[in-house]
């Protein structure tokens, strides 16, 4: 770890030994993969949350980089906003190049790619998770001659989003697999006009290239049914 990351870490070791609850930090730290199930059972070995809070800070000492981007991540998740402060000058700065395939893939044609099609841009705090990407990237590949879907699913704040991202920054993948570009849609809870709104904007979108200038569909089962033919007949894979 950084001569700077660690200082801030001891600096501020007082006050998050006294606030952190350490179960769903640790959860976000083992989906991130800086932190072992082993080095969990060591933490929740602990008589009190502040010894458990102390220990967690300890292991983490002891790591790397990651491990403290993973944490200040995993503040920050769980409505620690203060004490992610304190650390937030200490984050350490990332490589600036020599990263695995996920980082590799950011060609001109990538960024035009994910632009376009309103791909969120890469955290300013990042933790390479390079294993769990190139599974979802193995996957996306099925698609090419087995059509269907692929789902990435997990518990909220694990980070699904930025996997998922993370995993479309590659120049070869896009190219074979996605010739048409991407189309990132989020969707969340909606009201009825809201959701009408979100599949007005996804016809548009598929339809941008058509000679034929078509009126937005006025409720949600003419979207479905516009979009279900969409679907069929100008992508089918």
């Amino acid at each position: 770890m950084d001569v700077k990351s660690r200082r801030h870490l001891l600096k501020n070791r007082q006050a998050l030994e006294r606030d952190i609850k350490t179960s769903y930090i640790m959860d976000h730290m083992i989906s991130d993969e800086v932190l072992t199930l082993q080095e969990e059972e060591r933490v929740k070995q602990q008589s009190t949350q502040k010894e458990r809070a102390a220990m967690l800070i300890n292991i983490i000492l002891t790591k790397d980089n990651n491990s403290y981007r993973s944490f200040y991540n995993a503040l920050l998740h769980e409505g620690y906003r203060d004490l992610a402060a304190l650390l937030q000058d200490g984050i350490p700065a990332l490589p600036s190049g020599g990263g695995r395939s996920s980082m590799d893939g950011m060609t001109s044609y990538v960024k035009t790619v994910l632009c376009e099609g309103g791909v969120p841009q890469r955290p300013v705090v990042f933790v390479a998770r390079p294993k769990l990407v190139d599974a979802i990237k193995k996957k996306l590949c099925c698609l090419g001659s087995d059509p269907g879907w692929v789902t990435v699913y997990g518990m909220a704040g694990c980070g699904k989003t930025v996997l998922t991202a993370e995993a479309l920054r590659d120049h070869q993948l896009l190219e074979d697999y996605f010739p048409g570009g991407v189309h990132w849609i989020s969707v969340g809870k909606q009201d009825k006009a809201g959701l009408l709104i979100k599949l007005q904007n996804l016809c548009s979108r598929l339809e941008h290239d058509s000679t034929v200038s078509q009126r937005p569909p006025l409720n949600i089962e003419e979207a479905k049914d516009r979009l279900r033919l969409l679907m069929l007949r100008k992508y089918p894979r």
